[in-house]
């Protein structure tokens, strides 16, 4: 993990470090996020070691092209062979000689010789050097596709030592400096789905490279829901570049699949979309060379036109851009255009947005109005102020987790007004048919030209009124929900639709999962705390925290913090402080990852709580920060003097974890202790070490269970450890007995592999 860490870290970017100071408040900032890594990627787009590069097909798009980016339209890149329309079409080898190659071709730059040796003289006198033939070699660059290739002249990586005496010659090898390699090339079959255009199935993919990252968080108020994001992050979602601190240059790219633009010159054909620079998410320092730009491919020319630019701003409202394309260059069939952006290449900094991309003829200069009405952003959450709660507490009570209604944003972006009418089903995710469908229950008919209006879904309320059924599901329920709108006309139909799971299981959440900023504290000893409400009592037992990668000038990973629990703020009361420091954990298997860090001891909470940390160095930690649901009021930080709330605008990504209505260790009797018990490391993952005061005393050490039960039990020995390798992970309780069986000392301690 550390080796990863360092490879985004290692970059002191100037940019990160001024829009941290431009948002600095005594304790807290907030800054960009700085990796989104897809599922199984890698830091940098690095070939295969397998040395395989994949030509993707794709299926000509024809007039109009329209994409509001409300269904992810990009080709993924991620072919592999042996799957499925893969095809394996060619293979390029580095080395050739003569039109030749083998595997096991090898040569080095210099010459070699055979040396002819007198063994019989005490010198060793060499007798005659005679040069081994050369070889012209044919060298493929298989870092590029088509390789290029050059000739050398080399030679076989030995010298032999030839003796008059000895019948045996001796060869000497030398290290090559050109070793056979391969390069296989794979065809990957188009994408043969389709997209609803209209009244008409058009081929899905649309754009041939996924270096943007299409999204529905990152955007403020778009035309429609989803958008196209360009950053400086890579398609992997790491950044391009880290190792300078300001990283400038090319970031992503769309580039679209070839469209048939075989049209005689006019003026009626256009391109248009809209853009937003910055957004929720990115930096807000403003360069001036930072820029998005459109360009047009000449087929004939095999040339990339520039036809527009637009430099970085301040956030402003989604601004539209209409182009003409009347050059006879780019009318064949073959056309395509693309979007680029420059700017900081080391993590998600200097953003732009692009939405409802549109080319098709017969259209005029005043052709902006859109005819369509959408969903504006998504919804994560049926319950009231929370996106999840633990089963065994909604189980008991579940109207009174369940909101009363959902409020939810449309537009319609037509100049004229439409009949609109809305609806929701809801049902445990996988059946069919869902179990509640509410239809119809809402609708605007009148004076909704070229606005955006909020509409309210009833949940828990009114004539559609239900809470989820926890006897359809056992410890967790999964709860799928869809919001739809009817209107007519309506351009794209897949932005009327919005589909999320809910997640009852066993914590609280106030976050939608995904992550726009990073929040920080970054002085010792500061506090920050969320606030959580339960029914009644509970246990907890860990917290969940995502840490999103940051660039600074401290390495991150050596940030520290005590996970803390309090039962008030003002006055501060803490029930619970981890013994042992935590450090963040930044996961690079996936976006917005959440690591769970264990309690010492479970701990019995009720009504109020407060979970957080207290900031031991000032080392920023870049804790995800949800900018889309709003719980402010339940982030409180401190640095002197009482707890203050949050001055941000959003949902700390932090979790708690329960277990039960009662303490976990009530089958564990309470035995009273003669001496103070150390156990260390807590957690353990391989063994734990276990000190006593009075040890001449000791005699045998029993790990308990939970249920009470010993599960392991050994001499006591102060300075030999005691293996937890063979345990389930999960709590313990460490204790030392006395030659007569009394209880010395106890301790608990967490096993985690």
């Amino acid at each position: 993990m550390r080796s990863i860490s360092h490879y985004l870290l290692l970059a002191v970017g100037a940019t990160w470090l001024a829009t941290a100071s431009a948002q600095l408040v005594p304790a807290e900032s907030l800054g960009p996020i700085h990796a989104r890594p897809l599922e199984g990627s890698t830091p940098g787009e690095q070939r295969s070691l397998l040395n395989e590069y994949f030509i993707y097909e794709y299926l000509p798009q024809t007039l109009p092209v329209e994409d509001d980016f409300s269904t992810d339209r990009t080709r993924h890149l991620d072919a592999q062979s042996g799957q499925g329309g893969v095809t394996l079409t060619d293979t390029y080898y580095h080395l050739e000689v003569g039109g030749v190659s083998t595997a096991d071709m090898v040569f080095v730059l210099e010459p070699t010789f055979r040396y002819t040796y007198d063994v019989s003289d005490p010198d060793n006198v060499i007798l005659d050097t005679i040069p081994l033939a050369s070889s012209m070699v044919t060298l493929y660059d298989l870092s590029v596709y088509p390789p290029t290739l050059s000739v050398v002249e080399a030679w076989p990586p030995y010298n032999i030592d030839d003796t008059l005496t000895v019948y045996i010659d001796t060869t000497f090898i030398i290290p090559p400096d050109l070793v056979q390699d391969s390069l296989f090339v794979y065809t990957v079959a188009a994408d043969a789905r389709t997209y609803e255009q209209g009244l008409t199935q058009v081929p899905l993919i649309l754009w041939q490279d996924d270096y943007a990252y299409v999204n529905r968080t990152y955007p403020v108020d778009p035309p429609t829901i989803g958008v196209a994001t360009f950053d400086g992050l890579d398609r992997t979602g790491f950044p391009y570049d880290v190792t300078v601190p300001l990283p400038y240059g090319e970031c992503d790219k769309l580039t679209s699949v070839p469209i048939n633009l075989q049209f005689p010159p006019g003026d009626s054909l256009y391109l248009s979309f809209l853009y937003q620079p910055q957004g929720l998410s990115g930096d807000d320092v403003v360069q001036v060379q930072d820029s998005l730009i459109v360009e047009l491919f000449a087929p004939d020319d095999n040339e990339w036109v520039q036809v527009w630019q637009s430099d970085y701003s301040a956030v402003q409202p989604f601004q539209q851009v209409m182009l003409p394309i009347t050059d006879a260059r780019f009318l064949k069939p073959d056309f395509q255009m693309r979007w680029r952006n420059f700017g900081t290449r080391s993590g998600a900094l200097d953003q732009w947005h692009i939405d409802y991309v549109r080319l098709g003829r017969n259209r005029s200069f005043d052709d902006t109005v859109l005819v369509d009405v959408a969903f504006v952003m998504p919804e994560s959450s049926l319950l009231e102020t929370y996106t999840s709660v633990p089963f065994a507490k909604f189980s008991t009570s579940p109207a009174i987790y369940m909101a009363q209604s959902v409020e939810l944003t449309m537009k319609n972006l037509d100049i004229d007004d439409k009949f609109i009418t809305w609806g929701y089903d809801s049902g445990i995710d996988g059946t069919t048919p869902p179990f509640e469908t509410c239809v119809n229950y809402g609708n605007n008919i009148s004076n909704n030209a070229e606005t955006t209006f909020p509409t309210t879904h009833p949940v828990n309320s009114g004539t559609c009124s239900f809470v989820y059924d926890p006897s359809l599901s056992t410890d967790a329920a999964f709860w799928r929900t869809t919001y739809w709108l009817n209107a007519t006309p309506n351009n794209i139909p897949y932005n009327d639709t919005l589909s999320f799971v809910q997640e009852i299981s066993n914590y609280y959440s106030y976050d939608d999962g995904s992550a726009e900023a990073g929040y920080s504290l970054n002085t010792p000893g500061a506090k920050a705390a969320v606030r959580f409400d339960t029914q009644g009592g509970d246990s907890l037992r860990a917290v969940r925290m995502y840490f999103d990668p940051i660039f600074s000038e401290n390495d991150p990973t050596d940030g520290s913090f005590l996970l803390t629990v309090w039962s008030s703020l003002n006055p501060e009361v803490i029930v619970f402080q981890n013994f042992s420091y935590g450090e963040p954990n930044y996961r690079f298997d996936g976006p917005n990852k959440f690591v769970e860090f264990p309690l010492d001891s479970t701990i019995y909470v009720e009504n109020t709580f407060y979970v957080g940390w207290v900031q031991t160095n000032a080392i920023k930690m870049n804790v995800g920060f949800d900018k889309n649901r709003d719980n402010s009021d339940k982030i409180f930080y401190k640095v002197s003097g009482p707890f203050t709330p949050t001055s941000y605008e959003g949902s700390l990504m932090l979790r708690p974890v329960m277990v039960s209505a009662v303490d976990p260790w009530a089958s564990v009797p309470e035995s009273p202790v003669t001496d103070q018990l150390v156990v260390y490391p807590n957690p353990a993952g391989e063994e734990v070490f276990i000190k006593l005061e009075n040890a001449d005393r000791a005699a045998t050490v029993e790990l308990l269970d939970l249920l009470g039960q010993v599960v392991e039990r050994t001499s006591y020995r102060a300075s030999t450890p005691m293996s937890v390798v063979g345990l389930v992970p999960g709590m313990y309780m460490v204790r030392v007995l006395d030659r007569e069986g009394g209880v010395m000392g106890q301790e608990r301690i967490i096993v985690q592999h």
